[in-house]
């Protein structure tokens, strides 16, 4: 009987489980559907969808885990595969997903797209199989069998790039609040030199600046703030998409059209509602048994 009651229990478990997975992309593919796809300039703060291209950021490609292929964003996992007496599959040893911001450009305007806690799905995705831990390690030469699988994802450069989260921006200081503080740093710089202050400032040689020499030095140093500031132009604002705490509101990032990834999670929600029928069915045919 214990044995029974147990597969009783599976039964129901992957039942539920499929059931609530199942609701879980259908309401995906819904939000999809129904949220509209908006311009990065002129996108409302919140829950928004853009479609773009990738980009890098300020910041240098990445070199993926495995491969070592110049990406923007790159997850891995490997599984050595074990087996004993009564059975055998492949267990994950290793995994890591990258953290670093990267671009979306949909040609009004670029956001940072932070990737932490977001569902990635994308069409550059390999597996293959070695016989050490690392591919990089793997001999041609295998006498005792692959024993090790590699999987690795990959978002590079110029990929077509969708992406479903909260749209934030930030808006830089204002410009004389960004000139007072490049005055500060001038005037800071140049206390560190005092005797060439006092060169350049002291008008009755004294030997020391003075209340009204010090305001020369203000206002040759708010001259020089001001130069920078014209040279190095106005601070854009900066637009970010990340997670959205809200259940309803998943956060998604693809390589792919939305039509095509609203029918993706379909598929899979109908796929997850036969497991769970086909599963709800067997538990009844079992407790009529009984």
């Amino acid at each position: 009987m214990e044995t029974d009651y147990f597969a009783l229990a599976i039964c129901a478990l992957i039942s539920l489980v499929s059931a609530v997975s199942s609701i879980s992309r259908l309401k995906t593919a819904r939000v999809i559907e129904d949220t509209p796809t908006s311009k990065i300039r002129s996108a409302h703060q919140g829950y928004v969808e853009l479609v773009g291209f990738a980009k890098a950021g300020p910041e240098q490609l990445l070199l993926s885990g495995l491969s070592q292929t110049s990406c923007l964003w790159y997850r891995y996992k490997i599984e050595r595969y074990e087996s004993s007496d009564k059975n055998s599959s492949w267990r994950s040893i290793e995994s890591k997903t990258s953290e670093q911001a990267f671009i979306i450009n949909d040609g009004s305007g670029d956001c940072y797209v932070m990737p932490n806690r977001a569902e990635v799905s994308t069409v550059r995705k390999r597996s293959w199989q070695g016989n050490s831990r690392h591919p990089s390690k793997t001999s041609g030469i295998r006498l005792f069998g692959q024993r090790y699988r590699y999987t690795e994802e990959l978002l590079c450069a110029d990929d077509l790039l969708y992406v479903i989260g909260l749209f934030e921006t930030r808006h830089p200081p204002s410009p004389t609040a960004v000139r007072d503080v490049e005055m500060t740093k001038i005037l800071t710089e140049w206390k560190q030199d005092y005797d060439k202050l006092t060169d350049r400032f002291d008008r009755n040689g004294d030997g020391e600046i003075d209340l009204q020499e010090w305001e020369l030095v203000r206002a040759e140093a708010l001259r020089k703030a001001e130069r920078q500031q014209r040279a190095a132009g106005p601070i854009n604002p900066v637009h970010t998409i990340s997670y959205s705490p809200s259940r309803r509101q998943p956060y998604i990032i693809a390589s792919s059209e939305p039509e095509s990834l609203s029918r993706r999670y379909r598929w899979q929600a109908l796929a997850l509602l036969l497991v769970s029928v086909i599963s709800a069915s067997i538990l009844i045919w079992m407790l009529r048994s009984h």
